[in-house]
């Protein structure tokens, strides 16, 4: 087999057995039941936000020492984070082993950011649209076999919520062992660099830094020519203005899809309460979602649009599309209706993320996905914490009131890229976007 796509196939199944975790659709419902026995305020407001401000904290150098230990280390360690967060589930009790539990679930959630920049590190350019789709495909599949065995492992009674847990934490050890076994990568662009390392999507002849400042065979760079680097890289990306756009969006979209996931299962019990209802099918909309996005996302890698010309719309066209479906989700008194609505929003963001995934690395420079990626995880944190602190911790906003301030999030997201989308087609005119064309040329992989 080809060492690319064996690569990319063990990562793919690292992707997947960590998310099988079939006791996270009924999370909410767990805690406030039996053994935990906690109240819904000490989990909303406790227990759910310790997981925001560790992500945001722990992000902060991630991306670093994702660099520095080349990428391999960092995904075993979040193969482990994943593994103490239901080890705390299964057998500790009480707020404050649950806020650490959620302090454990941000230092997994924290690293991942080295299981997604990974693959760019491994694979060449040419493979990048078409494993970034594999990746977050298997991922999908995962949370689809998940929800699916949730689902028909409770409404069947053959498990608890509580027994859930021993299938997640399995699934984590495995997890864990098969981060192992993933290869190593030898070099990296601040700490680990090589001679000639060249600019992606520039002329090959175009060197990343001058030779004078490439580190010398064997020796480790300096911290302040790895800021240097850093800076370079940061400027480099930044100024770009198409991997911007994509950054914006990324940011600000992820940042709502966090929100959204944190609160999505306490909006559910308001507008149903699991006392007052005979079945609930949490585990049966995640699965559905998921297997829907995991298409998608699967679609994605052989459909070769031009989303240089079509990008700032289909962007405006998806945010509003969810500010409408996260604000009814906010009003609507039928379940089906959110659950229907949650989904909705799910595949939408999934198809968008790995579009916008593959956008940016093609843009960056080589080896710099972890500095970027990280960037644009930290500011999706940073926003959401902003969003946490304000909307949950200060005032303490009805769940339905905060899912009508995420719709109109999005709403003013989605105006701010019908605004570009505007302004870039005029630009362009008549003549442009006939001669940009809506289709980019197929990639052609080499073996």
């Amino acid at each position: 087999m080809n060492a690319v796509w064996l690569t990319c196939l063990l990562l793919c199944t690292y992707g997947f057995f960590k998310e099988l975790r079939p006791s996270e659709p009924f999370f909410t419902d767990y805690l406030i039941g039996p053994p935990q026995n906690l109240t819904e305020a000490q989990v909303y407001y406790d227990v759910y936000p310790v997981w925001t401000y560790s992500y945001l904290s722990l992000l902060i150098i991630v991306f670093l020492v994702t660099d520095f230990f080349r990428y391999k280390p960092v995904i075993v360690f979040e193969g482990f984070g994943y593994v103490a967060t239901w080890a705390l589930l299964l057998w500790a009790r009480g707020v404050k082993w649950m806020q650490f539990m959620e302090f454990c679930y941000g230092i997994a959630t924290s690293t991942e950011v080295a299981y997604y920049t990974y693959i760019y590190a491994k694979v060449p350019q040419e493979a990048y649209q078409k494993v970034t789709s594999f990746t977050r495909a298997a991922i999908l599949i995962g949370r689809f076999v998940s929800g699916v065995l949730s689902q028909v492992l409770t409404s069947t009674g053959v498990m608890d919520y509580h027994s859930l847990n021993y299938i997640s934490f399995t699934c984590m050890c495995l997890a864990f062992l098969i981060a192992c076994f993933i290869p190593s990568v030898t070099t990296s662009i601040y700490f680990h660099r090589q001679q000639g390392i060249v600019t992606s999507g520039e002329e090959s002849s175009r060197m990343l830094y001058k030779a004078k400042d490439c580190g010398t065979k064997g020796k480790r760079p300096s911290w302040k020519q790895v800021l240097r680097y850093i800076k370079s890289d940061f400027v480099s990306a930044y100024t770009n203005s198409h991997l911007l756009k994509w950054s914006i969006w990324w940011a600000f979209a992820t940042c709502g899809n966090f929100q959204i996931g944190n609160y999505i299962q306490p909006l559910w019990q308001t507008i149903a309460p699991t006392k007052e209802t005979d079945t609930i099918w949490n585990g049966a909309v995640e699965a559905t979602q998921t297997l829907l996005s995991a298409i998608a996302a699967l679609s994605i890698g052989f459909v070769h649009l031009n989303w240089a010309l079509l990008g700032e719309l289909t962007l405006a066209i998806i945010s509003l599309l969810d500010g409408v479906v996260l604000s009814y989700m906010g009003v609507t008194s039928e379940i089906w209706v959110a659950y229907v609505n949650y989904i909705i929003f799910r595949v939408s963001y999934q198809v968008l993320i790995t579009i916008a995934s593959y956008q940016v690395a093609r843009e960056l420079r080589a080896d710099s996905y972890g500095l970027v990626f990280g960037i644009n995880m930290f500011l999706s944190l940073f926003l959401q914490t902003v969003l946490t602190v304000v909307v949950v911790d200060i005032l303490q906003t009805p769940i339905r009131i905060q899912f009508l301030i995420y719709g109109a999030y999005f709403c003013i997201l989605a105006v701010l890229f019908f605004v570009l989308a505007g302004f870039h087609l005029c630009q362009l005119g008549c003549i442009g976007i006939r001669n940009t064309g809506l289709w980019e040329m197929k990639p052609v992989i080499e073996h």
